[in-house]
């Protein structure tokens, strides 16, 4: 777990957001930009990699 936890501070979340005010940016903008996606997708991929890790714990 202090792995996974390492390698989420290590995630430059911040610098890959590109420029721009997103006061009015709504769900559809979250779902049509490419990195907002790349950020969603490696969420559910680190969620479903502890889900599993921790699953299969005897």
């Amino acid at each position: 777990m202090k792995r996974i936890l390492c390698l989420l501070l290590l995630a430059p979340s911040a610098a890959l957001a590109h420029p721009g005010d997103h006061s009015h940016a709504g769900v559809l903008h979250l779902l049509t930009e490419p990195d907002h996606l790349a950020m969603i997708g490696l969420g559910v991929a680190v969620v479903a990699y502890v889900a599993i890790k921790l699953r299969s714990r005897p």
